[in-house]
């Protein structure tokens, strides 16, 4: 492709399509499941492993493989990935979803590692200079070693009979943590000064997730509130607070939080209903709070790469819905560890739906605002 094409985001639907179907199936699963230990039924029964593997294998490899394969490669290389890789990316993803939805988890299993194959290969395009003549700086090395951690992780679980699901979520969370070694700045408007730091952050992050997957749970937890320390340190969040990107911090700071909490729930070795709390702080309060906080504003920078001409007016105050998605989606994980504390059945019911219309919500604004402008 030429340095001069510029981005499609109908692109992004092949990927998108069995990641959004994902979303769905894993989603209702999960509301499934707590509305069980609630009393309640409902009409879709899904295992905890189908679960983990809707959500972590299929709705956030692909929503972190169109971050990857189009939208942070148009940014640095000035390029989308091509037809064939979006093409084999998307027929892994219908086999994982094919696979978990009939029970196969050899299926699920060898589409998922083969999705971060074919994403380490093409990470390649991370380790060359950008279209601007930039080096490489931390963010694309640690994209790379987020993957390579992926996959050793999950292999040695596999093998050795560590858990599965906590192997697989190291994916997405040590994925965020490369990205904002990059977008923060769109937050903060200055690039973080300390990449050691960054780099110190990711190292006991990889630390802790291994000691969690072969149930060294305590020091898995102090590990985990350590390198989120080091995070926000090197982020810069701490020091610096843009105005008109407020909202943006206060999600971003509610990511960090949730982040710090599950930390705690481990190193105090709490019971499983909380090991269930820390495990969606990490895959819904922390993950999301930062999509939520850094998205709004990647999509707007989008626009200056579009075909035609497009003048993105600086938005007064927050819209309404990113209002309203942000409380959903934390008001929805308070009340899943208020079911941890109390046991009200009440709290188990309205836990999921509250962050599954936050995310949906969030990801059709998203979605509309890119076909906007592409119009």
């Amino acid at each position: 492709m030429a340095m001069g094409e510029v981005f499609t985001p109908r692109r992004v639907i092949p990927v998108m399509a069995p990641g959004l179907i994902s979303l769905v199936l894993g989603g209702l699963g999960g509301i499934g499941i707590m509305w069980s230990w609630a009393g309640t039924s409902f009409p879709i029964k899904l295992e905890v492993t189908q679960h983990f593997y809707l959500m972590i294998a299929g709705f956030f490899a692909a929503l972190i493989g169109n971050e990857l394969l189009n939208v942070l490669s148009m940014e640095w290389s000035g390029r989308q990935a091509g037809g064939i890789t979006l093409a084999l990316y998307a027929a892994l993803l219908w086999a994982l979803l094919a696979g978990t939805v009939a029970g196969a988890a050899w299926l699920s299993s060898a589409a998922y590692l083969a999705m971060l194959l074919v994403l380490i290969t093409y990470s390649r395009t991370y380790l060359k200079p950008s279209k601007m003549g930039f080096r490489p700086s931390a963010y694309n090395y640690l994209i790379v070693a987020s993957l390579a951690a992926s996959i050793a992780l999950y292999i040695t679980a596999w093998i050795g009979g560590g858990d599965l699901g906590v192997a697989m979520l190291i994916f997405p969370v040590s994925m965020i943590y490369a990205v904002m070694a990059r977008d923060i700045a769109l937050v903060t408007g200055r690039r973080p000064a300390r990449e050691r730091l960054g780099v110190l952050a990711f190292l006991l992050l990889v630390a802790s997730f291994a000691m969690w997957t072969f149930g060294i749970v305590e020091a898995a937890g102090a590990l985990l509130a350590a390198s989120g320390t080091a995070s926000i340190l090197f982020s810069g969040v701490a020091q610096y607070a843009r105005t008109e990107k407020l909202f943006s911090y206060v999600k971003i700071w509610s990511a960090y939080l949730w982040l710090m909490a599950a930390g705690l729930i481990l190193f105090l070795g709490a019971p499983t209903l909380w090991r269930d709390v820390a495990t969606h702080a990490l895959a819904l309060g922390f993950i999301f709070n930062i999509v939520f906080g850094v998205d709004v504003i990647l999509i707007d920078m989008i626009a200056t790469q579009m075909q035609k001409r497009i003048v993105v007016k600086p938005r007064r105050g927050v819209p309404i819905l990113e209002v309203v998605t942000f409380l959903l989606l934390n008001v929805g994980m308070l009340a899943r560890a208020g079911y941890a504390y109390a046991y009200t059945p009440s709290l188990a019911v309205v836990s999921g739906p509250l962050v599954g219309i936050a995310i949906v919500a969030f990801l059709l604004y998203t979605q509309r605002r890119l076909m906007q402008l592409s119009a």
